[in-house]
């Protein structure tokens, strides 16, 4: 009797459990089963390549589908297939997740992914993800110019396990060179690595729009010339094999490359600081003299008419405070144009030394944003050993 009472049981356990299960799918209609859908970490991703998931918590058997319907041009649904722009499925427990992959963002604007999702064929709703700007405004960035030939980066490199900036660009892709490269150049970031000589191609870059020159130079007597110098980043080799992207180069001339040019990049060391020193290397091309030459792969390529540094540190050095909180009275510039063409192995002489006002009206640029006209009319060279 027992036995029997026990099989009842369990059937009407059964019996029970399947009318509450219809019970609950006649009811999906009155369940906004939407309510637990949301971004896994955060609804705002950084600017770097990666992926992040989209989590749905819902009953299983649902089906559901997700289609990206902004955002196409940079997100997706799979890592390998850039145009998998919709998914759909089951959900299987109580805990789904939707990966979406996202590229780098070297635009100066954060951007918006909207992802529509569908469950039970109805309920639906439209998730937002922003990425944020993979370039950020530093102490020696210039003012950003838009236009859609230039390209802006930051490289960021590992220092006594800290994620620190290295340098940032503007790449000029008609040029196929870098306009201007801002750096911090301090003690830190100097040290005695070595010249790593690792040629190769910026991977925040189309390689199509760098000169190829990861093998060989370029063409006649033109070396990779650095905008910032190899020794300007030995404190690791990381740090030093950044130097080495093609988006770090420009055909310059050889006997200006290994003179005067270099001789200037030691006087630019020799004025760092504790406070540090802010530099901006830049590469000028004369609309009215334009050349070009070929790359190591035998492409056309533009040949710079000038390049400039324009410098900015502390005068003391040992202020212990951040450029926006210095007076002017506290603060000293200088500028160098030079021509592209050999000097001789001679120290930098005082004709290539401006003002960074003079320079900006050549070039277009604002440099140091934050810093006020007074200090940078200066033109002092002796003051930055230049005689």
């Amino acid at each position: 009797m027992s036995f029997i009472n026990n099989i009842h049981i369990e059937i009407l356990k059964k019996s029970l459990f399947l009318v509450l299960f219809l019970s609950l799918c006649s009811c999906l209609d009155d369940v906004n089963i939407l309510t637990n859908v949301f971004w896994e970490d955060s609804s705002t991703v950084k600017a770097s390549t990666n992926s992040t998931n989209l989590i749905i918590i819902g009953h299983p058997n649902v089906k559901w589908s997700a289609e990206i319907i902004e955002g196409a041009d940079w997100c997706s649904f799979s890592e390998t297939n850039a145009n998998l722009l919709s998914a759909k499925g089951f959900l299987v427990d109580m805990e789904n997740k939707v990966t979406l992959y996202f590229k780098n963002n070297s635009t100066t604007h954060s951007r918006q992914a909207k992802i529509s999702l569908t469950l039970a064929g109805k309920d639906n709703a439209v998730f937002t993800l922003t990425q944020n700007s993979g370039f950020s405004i530093f102490t020696e960035t210039p003012s950003v110019v838009e236009n859609d030939n230039y390209q802006y980066v930051t490289h960021y490199s590992q220092l006594h396990n800290k994620s620190v900036r290295n340098f940032s660009i503007c790449f000029d892709k008609t040029k196929q060179a870098s306009l201007w490269v801002a750096y911090p150049i301090h003690s830190s970031y100097l040290g005695s690595t070595g010249r790593t000589d690792a040629w190769a191609f910026d991977p925040e870059i189309n390689s199509k729009f760098q000169a190829d020159c990861v093998f060989r130079s370029y063409n006649g007597n033109y070396d990779r010339g650095h905008q910032i110098a190899s020794a300007d980043r030995q404190a690791n080799r990381e740090m030093n094999e950044q130097t080495f992207y093609m988006s770090n180069m420009t055909p310059q001339w050889n006997r200006l490359n290994q003179d005067m040019w270099a001789k200037l990049e030691m006087r630019v060391r020799a004025n760092n600081c504790s406070d540090t020193l802010f530099v901006v290397t830049g590469a000028y091309f004369d609309p009215n003299n334009s050349t070009t030459t070929r790359d190591g792969a035998g492409n056309q390529v533009s040949v710079p008419t000038h390049y400039y540094k324009v410098l900015l540190r502390t005068k003391s050095g040992t202020t212990g405070k951040a450029i926006s909180q210095c007076s002017d009275d506290e603060l000293m510039s200088i500028g160098f144009w030079v021509e592209h063409r050999s000097y001789g192995n001679v120290e930098p002489p005082r004709s290539i030394c401006k003002s960074i006002a003079d320079i900006e009206a050549i070039t277009g640029f604002t440099f140091f944003p934050m810093v006020s006209e007074k200090v940078k009319i200066q033109n002092e060279p002796a003051k930055w050993g230049v005689y």
